[in-house]
């Protein structure tokens, strides 16, 4: 068993990748990993991009539960 490490670069990078993936499959690309290091503002957006993922989910969900009343 592995332990999956990634550094993280600048927030100019992670906002051309984030443009490159969208919020879905960018979110996605980090949650595989098992620890992540790099500068703290890079930290606050891959923490910002979560909560919109998170968000997103759950109105998804609410509109799917509510279109089935």
């Amino acid at each position: 068993m592995g332990f999956n490490h990634c550094y993280i670069s600048s927030v100019e990078n992670l906002q051309r990748e984030f443009e490159m993936k969208g919020l879905e499959d960018f979110v996605k690309s980090y949650r595989k990993y098992d620890a992540i290091t790099g500068p703290s503002e890079s930290f606050r957006f891959l923490e910002e991009k979560q909560k919109e993922y998170e968000e997103y989910i759950v109105n998804i969900n609410n509109n799917t539960n509510t279109n089935k009343l």
